[in-house]
């Protein structure tokens, strides 16, 4: 059943973080749809030999199972390693995912041929932000389902 909560906390946290970037990208004009952009990649990439457009399930797939996995640590931190959980909690927490997103989209444009050509430093700074938006909805969820007093 834990297994569900948890997969259930990183679809709902991957949800609302798509849904504050796809709002900052109305708002902005920018490129922000994580999942478009690692279509983007994925298309680009030297190991790809089909026309992977900007919408493809893979990278809807990619970006949530990502989402499932960083919910996963979260779990594994607030069972093992801190006896403290809260919304200001996942707000730090945020935080740090959004500074390790920032490291694998960096790892992943450095290392790509033809990487999309965006402003990486707003998706940066909104990633950052996204990845907070997760972190309260993921432990919200944590606290309301799984870490009950």
């Amino acid at each position: 059943m834990e297994v569900l909560k948890i997969f259930f906390s990183g679809i709902l946290g991957t949800l609302m973080m798509t849904v504050f970037s796809h709002i900052l990208e109305l708002l902005t004009g920018s490129k922000f749809n994580e999942a478009h952009l690692l279509n983007g990649l994925l298309n680009r990439s030297k190991f790809s030999n089909s026309n992977i457009q900007k919408n493809n399930f893979l990278g809807w797939i990619l970006h949530f199972t990502i989402g499932i996995c960083m919910a996963a640590m979260l779990y594994f931190y607030y069972l093992y390693i801190s006896n403290y959980i809260s919304l200001w909690l996942g707000i730090v927490l945020g935080f740090v995912l959004g500074i390790i997103g920032i490291a694998g989209w960096l790892i992943m444009k450095n290392c790509h041929s033809k990487p999309p050509e965006i402003n990486w430093y707003s998706f940066f700074v909104q990633l950052v932000v996204a990845h907070v938006v997760f972190g309260v909805v993921v432990t919200w969820v944590f606290i309301r389902f799984i870490f009950k007093n």
